[in-house]
């Protein structure tokens, strides 16, 4: 009883904002009032092509707050199913658009090639291909993009030859077998002089106690020292780094990427 109080008097509270000013100063025709206004709509709606309406409003003023996790989340509530075709293909395109505005690339590409609108969003597509590390596809779309345009095809040729070279998983443990090459490889020169002094000591801890014939300490003591530095440290550390390495080259290309198309290719659609 006093639960479905409680419900009852938040939903009282949060659907008395329209036409009011809120404590923190946003006003009725701030967009994420009016996101309150359209789950209002949803709440109190039994038509599936209305709910859909307004929640597809809803993740629009969300996005236009710049809240692109919480659009995509709102279109998620969407019952496609319900839908025609078009339609489908429309909800994901836009959530194709929200998750790369959140920096989701990954999840972005997924949507926009469900969608089948590809062919209709080559700028869009090129962009999320380059962000997934799938450079000679974004090269190709993105001179689909420039089409007959001379000048055009010719800036994403010039961009494209500055294209990041990924790191390999195998150079990375090949090379980090020896520090600090495995660092110097992946861009990190301190890390791998770090990596350097801290086995360079743990070795000379092991052969001074072996020397000294403290086998224990020596072989116990200096195996266990050795994994810390050597193995987890370096080896593990590098492989774990080769993935942040390649995302943020990905990331950087594909928004210099991003800035040649826009805006044309960009526009923001929200509903």
């Amino acid at each position: 009883m006093l639960s479905s109080f409680i419900i009852c008097i938040s939903l009282f509270v949060a659907f008395s904002v329209e036409g009011q000013v809120l404590p923190d100063g946003r006003g009725a025709d701030d967009p994420l009032v009016q996101a309150l206004r359209w789950e209002r709509v949803v709440y109190g709606s039994d038509d599936p092509v209305r709910t859909h309406q307004a929640l597809e409003a809803k993740a629009g003023c969300y996005a236009e707050a710049g809240l692109f996790e919480d659009a995509v989340a709102t279109l998620e509530r969407i019952r496609m199913y319900l839908l025609e075709a078009d339609d489908v293909s429309e909800i994901l395109l836009l959530k194709a658009r929200y998750s790369h505005l959140a920096g989701d690339d990954g999840t972005a590409l997924g949507y926009l090639e469900e969608s089948g609108k590809a062919e209709s969003e080559p700028g869009l597509y090129a962009v999320l291909l380059a962000g997934s590390w799938r450079l000679s596809e974004a090269r190709e779309w993105a001179l689909r993009w420039a089409g007959d345009d001379v000048s055009r095809k010719e800036a994403v040729r010039k961009l494209f030859k500055k294209a990041p070279h990924f790191k390999k998983e195998g150079t990375a443990t090949l090379l980090s077998m020896i520090p600090p090459a495995g660092q110097m490889y992946l861009g990190k020169p301190s890390a791998g002089a770090a990596s350097l002094l801290l086995n360079a000591g743990a070795a000379a801890f092991t052969a001074l106690e072996l020397l000294d014939h403290n086998w224990v300490t020596g072989f116990l003591g200096g195996g266990l020292l050795l994994n810390e530095t050597y193995f987890k440290a370096n080896l593990q550390k590098n492989l774990s780094r080769l993935d942040d390495v390649n995302r943020v080259a990905a990331k950087r290309f594909s928004s210099e990427l991003e800035a040649l198309l826009a805006p044309s290719v960009f526009p923001r659609k929200d509903p």
